[in-house]
């Protein structure tokens, strides 16, 4: 009789998860602007995307990493650890094909930093990622400058734009750094700013690759990285599996 009862409770307990099992999340909002120009100053199109990010993400909850404080040169291969000023752990697992640094000043494919003097720079060959950055807490937003993204100005096409993958609790989504703008049009030196507000569907992890349709190796410069985490709430699954679980084990005492 007792498993006779906990196996009627198991089902209508599998029916009631049936029934809440969760929807496809929406993409996360993404504020992009680039400034298709050398090193400009200002940057009005990246700076307004950067604007609408900080607003729609609360000023009061981010917080940045410029790197100022960070040690010059390469960072091994593999993964290396460290901490946002809100306690956020980050990991980034450097697969890069040439380096991953923090370098100070203009660099040799004319990466720069958009504050200070230093920022994380990134070099690889066509067909791999640059990095992959894991945070220890679900975020709700994040955002960065990137400088001297898909110049291939002149260079005969059609040549894919850089990705920025966005890990979430629910998926994997892509977006194009460059946003609709062809790379053969994009010069050395440019700038934008790539934000990504995911409130519903907090975000793991961010990686940066190359399509692999690139003619050559290309180098990256990543500074002022924003970051706001978001408490996750229990899922409705979760909580109806734990009333599930405590009904069988009340059929159990019982029988």
């Amino acid at each position: 009789m007792s498993i006779r009862r906990s196996s009627a409770r198991a089902a209508v307990v599998a029916a009631a998860l049936c029934a809440a099992a969760p929807v496809a999340q929406a993409a996360p909002i993404v504020f992009l602007g680039l400034d298709n120009a050398f090193m400009p100053s200002p940057r009005p199109n990246a700076d307004a995307a950067r604007d609408a990010f900080v607003a729609a993400a609360g000023a009061a909850t981010l917080v940045t990493q410029d790197f100022e404080s960070a040690a010059l040169g390469a960072l091994p291969a593999g993964a290396s650890t460290g901490t946002f000023a809100n306690g956020v752990g980050v990991t980034v697992d450097n697969t890069a094909t040439d380096y991953l640094r923090v370098a100070s000043g203009v660099g040799p494919f004319d990466t720069y930093p958009v504050s200070g003097s230093r920022y994380l720079e990134s070099l690889s060959a066509e067909g791999s990622t640059y990095f992959t950055a894991s945070f220890d807490q679900p975020l709700r937003a994040i955002g960065f400058y990137i400088t001297d993204a898909s110049d291939w100005i002149g260079t005969p096409g059609p040549i894919a734009p850089l990705v920025v993958s966005l890990t979430t609790l629910s998926g994997t989504f892509d977006f194009d750094l460059t946003g609709s703008v062809d790379p053969t049009t994009i010069v050395d030196g440019n700038v934008a700013f790539f934000g990504a507000l995911s409130a519903g569907d907090p975000i793991t992890s961010v990686a940066i690759a190359n399509p692999g349709s690139n003619p050559d190796e290309d180098a990256i410069g990543i500074d002022d990285v924003m970051v706001a985490v978001q408490s996750v709430p229990v899922p409705q699954t979760l909580t109806l599996l734990g009333a599930g679980l405590a009904l069988l084990g009340w059929g159990r005492r019982r029988g």
